[in-house]
């Protein structure tokens, strides 16, 4: 927990503050700087996209080959995008709080689809269960092992 000292701005007026977090699912709560109440809580998502590195910066790491030399895919933002038609895990340009493209840890390790999930309020603390969200996983029953490349998928846990 952090605290810091604050000088009221304005003494004559009641002593309230309005906290905010901003974002695809706002949240905001008054609090009363009198009675300050822990059972008050601000309440997010934290979604992520997971993105190819190359594709954003252009840099590579040394000693590593480059994936492609047309300069295009270097600064073309490539991020995993699932298509609502054929539920295939693709490589898609980013676009900015597409759900098809957010993806959420879960607290068991596995990367929960966004998209395929059914939009839930933020203002209300409701931890999602693991069984009602697809997850990535790889199409083959195992990891691979003869040098084969296996798509990704959304799959139920």
């Amino acid at each position: 927990m952090t605290s810091l000292d604050y000088a009221w701005d304005e003494p004559i007026l009641p002593p309230f503050i309005m906290l905010t977090v901003k974002g695809a699912g706002s949240s905001e709560i008054v609090c009363s700087m009198n009675d300050f109440q822990d059972i008050k809580q601000l309440y997010y998502e934290n979604f992520i996209y997971i993105a190819a590195a190359y594709t954003f910066s252009g840099l590579q790491e040394p000693n590593v080959r480059p994936v492609t030399s047309n300069k295009d895919a270097a600064y073309a933002e490539l991020v995993l995008d699932v298509s609502p038609k054929t539920q295939r895990v693709i490589l898609k340009k980013k676009e900015p709080g597409k759900r098809s493209q957010l993806w959420r840890m879960m607290g068991t390790g596995m990367l929960c689809h966004e998209g395929s999930s059914v939009p839930h309020n933020p203002h209300k603390p409701s931890p999602r269960s693991v069984d009602s969200c697809m997850i990535l996983d790889i199409a083959g029953l195992a990891a691979v092992t003869d040098n084969r490349y296996e798509p990704l998928m959304l799959r139920k846990p």
